[in-house]
């Protein structure tokens, strides 16, 4: 498609399109002063129960140890290396679907 053929509404003569949140410009805007830094308002933010607990588990999270599993992997790359890992394909299954539901639940 050549540059100089774009379809209509697309290129330099386009409209812009129109902005569909609604802003709030001061008379004085026009002469490029702005907004006192001294304003009045002032900002605030409510957080759910939910938000409030999950911060208080990552904070629980983040004070906690990790977990040393480097013995049980150490075993785990063993038994594959030597072919005697074992995958208990119900196991697997059940822990699939109990995951699954856990997602649905959130």
């Amino acid at each position: 498609m050549a540059i100089d053929k774009l379809p209509p509404g697309i290129g330099n003569n386009a409209p812009p399109a129109p902005n569909k949140y609604q802003q709030n410009v001061a008379s004085d805007s026009a002469t490029g002063a702005r907004p006192s830094a001294t304003s009045n308002t002032q900002d605030s933010v409510t957080l759910t129960p939910q938000a409030q607990r999950l911060g208080q588990v990552q904070q629980t999270l983040v004070n906690s140890p990790a977990p040393d599993n480097s013995a049980r992997i150490e075993a785990l790359k063993k038994a594959i290396n030597e072919g005697s890992y074992q995958v208990d394909s119900d196991k697997l299954a059940a822990n699939i679907a109990r995951f699954e539901q856990d997602l649905e639940g959130l």
